[in-house]
């Protein structure tokens, strides 16, 4: 693992970046979406030939259904990713999103699959919005989740099982809002930055409230969740600069406040 550092980034009177920075037009493929498996509502680039794509688990906030993060999921999927999503109201344990990777991996090995050969099963992460968020992290504790980008976690009491933020695989993009009031960031995220086992980047949208992420097309939420997952699962590191770096895009822009820890 990386040297582990820890320091916070200042709110700098510098350019920012725009709401929609360079990931936030829709990426160059176009989009099938598929209900399949055990409840999960696939999001899957049209690709020019069947070529191996990372996955993206996702889990929805309590009592949601898929439909409010399609705008989301369909982003991410434009830019190469295939889309896992449970269709779970209730998926904070993760196992509904596992199971969505397991229809997954055993499609890919199966001929005449609408899935066969479609993943690249050593490049899956996860996320989710605030229980699907906990779900993410969850399942972030499978070997096979090498990193997860939860959104707003709700980590006090319910689903989130206590040290789990010490039981990940992979690096995190831990998402806030300043303004959430349902999963307050102090109380519910602050110790899984501070805790977690792994590489952890803490950025917390300024103005934002909890339901923000499940809004429209998410937001700014879009455009840095898709930048973190294809520099995790696809090694863009122009995506990367975007938290890497001591003048990091995101480090500089005044609708953020960023704080890392193992990522320089």
């Amino acid at each position: 693992m990386r040297r582990i550092t820890v320091f916070a980034i200042a709110l700098l009177a510098s350019p920012a970046v725009a709401q929609d920075g360079p990931y936030g037009p829709r990426g160059s493929y176009e989009v099938k979406q598929t209900l399949a498996g055990p409840g999960c509502h696939f999001f899957r680039p049209i690709l020019p030939q069947v070529h191996p794509s990372p996955v993206i688990l996702w889990g929805n906030a309590t009592s949601t259904m898929v439909a409010r993060y399609g705008p989301l999921l369909t982003h991410w999927a434009s830019y190469g990713f295939i889309v896992g999503a449970s269709v779970s109201g209730n998926a904070g344990s993760g196992r509904d999103m596992l199971a969505c990777l397991d229809f997954l991996q055993r499609e890919n090995a199966r001929e005449g699959s609408a899935f066969y050969g479609a993943i690249d099963p050593s490049h899956v992460g996860a996320s989710g919005h605030s229980q699907g968020a906990t779900g993410a992290l969850m399942a972030g504790r499978d070997t096979r989740i090498k990193t997860t980008a939860p959104i707003e976690p709700a980590t006090r009491g319910g689903h989130y099982a206590p040290g789990t933020e010490k039981a990940q695989h992979g690096p995190m993009l831990l998402l806030s809002g300043s303004a959430d009031a349902i999963t307050e960031p102090l109380l519910n995220h602050k110790f899984v930055f501070d805790d977690a086992n792994v590489p952890v980047v803490w950025a917390t949208l300024l103005g934002a409230g909890h339901n923000a992420p499940a809004v429209q097309d998410s937001g700014p939420y879009r455009p840095a969740t898709t930048a973190w997952f294809l520099w995790q699962l696809m090694g863009d590191e122009k995506a990367g600069a975007m938290f890497t770096g001591a003048k990091c895009n995101y480090c500089i822009d005044p609708d953020w406040v960023v704080k890392r820890r193992g990522i320089e």
